[in-house]
C-alpha cells in the first residue's frame, strides 16, 4: 500500500510514516480513508481472513507528543477533527475518534507521525487493566470507552461494555462486542465491530 501522493509516504497498515513534516506534503494525505478486508497477518506475505467483512480506515497524524499503542480509542485535536488525534480517550462513553491500528507494534505509533485509525468493522481493542467489572465484555454487548486520569495513563485509551447511564450519551456507543473476555481477562484483546459515528 505504500504509496507517494503529492510528495508524502502513505504507510503501510502496521506502520507508521515516519515522517514528522506537519506543514509540509505529508500534511495534505492527512484524513484520507480506506476499506480493507479483516485479515490477520501471521507472517509477512501470509494474511488469513477473520471475518470476510471490510473495515474502514483513516489516516490520521498522533499530535498528541507520546507515542500511541495499539488497539486503544484516541480522541480528535481540537481544529483537526477527521485529521489529527492528540491522544487516548479519557472519559466513560465519550466520543471517540478511532481505534489505533492494531496491527502496529506494540511500541505504537511515534509522535507527529501519520499512521491508520479504525473507524469501522472488526478491530481489536484493549479492556481494562484491572480485575473488576469493566474487565468483564460480553459478546453482542454495546461497547463504550472507558475512563481514565489522563490520556497518558496506562487505562487510558481502553473499552467497556456500556450500560443505561452510558448509553445515554449520543456518542457513547462505539460499536458491539464480537468475543466476551472476564474478570480474569486483563489488558486483553476483545474484537469489536466498530460503527463510530
Amino acid at each position: 500500500m505504500a504509496d507517494n501522493v503529492s510528495g508524502g509516504a502513505v504507510p503501510d497498515i502496521g506502520k507508521s510514516s515516519g515522517t514528522t513534516d506537519l506543514t509540509g506534503q505529508s500534511a495534505l494525505l492527512e484524513g484520507a480513508e480506506i476499506s480493507v478486508p479483516d485479515e490477520v497477518r501471521t507472517a509477512p506475505g501470509v494474511a488469513t481472513r477473520q471475518s470476510g467483512r471490510p473495515k474502514t480506515m483513516r489516516l490520521v497524524r498522533n499530535v498528541s507528543g507520546i507515542a500511541l499503542a495499539p488497539k486503544r480509542a484516541v480522541t480528535w485535536a481540537t481544529g483537526y477533527r477527521g485529521r489529527r488525534v492528540d491522544g487516548y480517550c479519557t472519559t466513560t462513553a465519550a466520543e471517540i475518534a478511532g481505534v489505533v491500528d492494531d496491527r502496529l507494534p506494540s511500541a505504537g505509533v511515534p509522535a507527529n507521525e501519520l499512521f491508520w485509525i479504525h473507524r469501522s468493522g472488526p478491530a481489536l481493542c484493549k479492556n481494562d487493566i484491572a480485575s473488576g467489572a469493566p474487565t468483564v465484555i460480553t459478546e453482542g454487548n454495546i461497547i463504550v470507552a472507558l475512563t481514565a486520569v489522563t490520556s497518558q495513563a496506562t487505562t487510558s485509551g481502553r473499552i467497556a461494555n456500556g450500560n443505561a447511564a452510558t448509553l445515554a450519551h449520543v456518542d457513547a456507543k462505539i460499536g458491539r462486542a464480537m468475543s466476551s473476555k472476564t474478570t480474569a481477562n486483563t489488558n486483553a484483546d476483545v474484537l469489536i465491530d466498530l460503527a463510530i459515528l
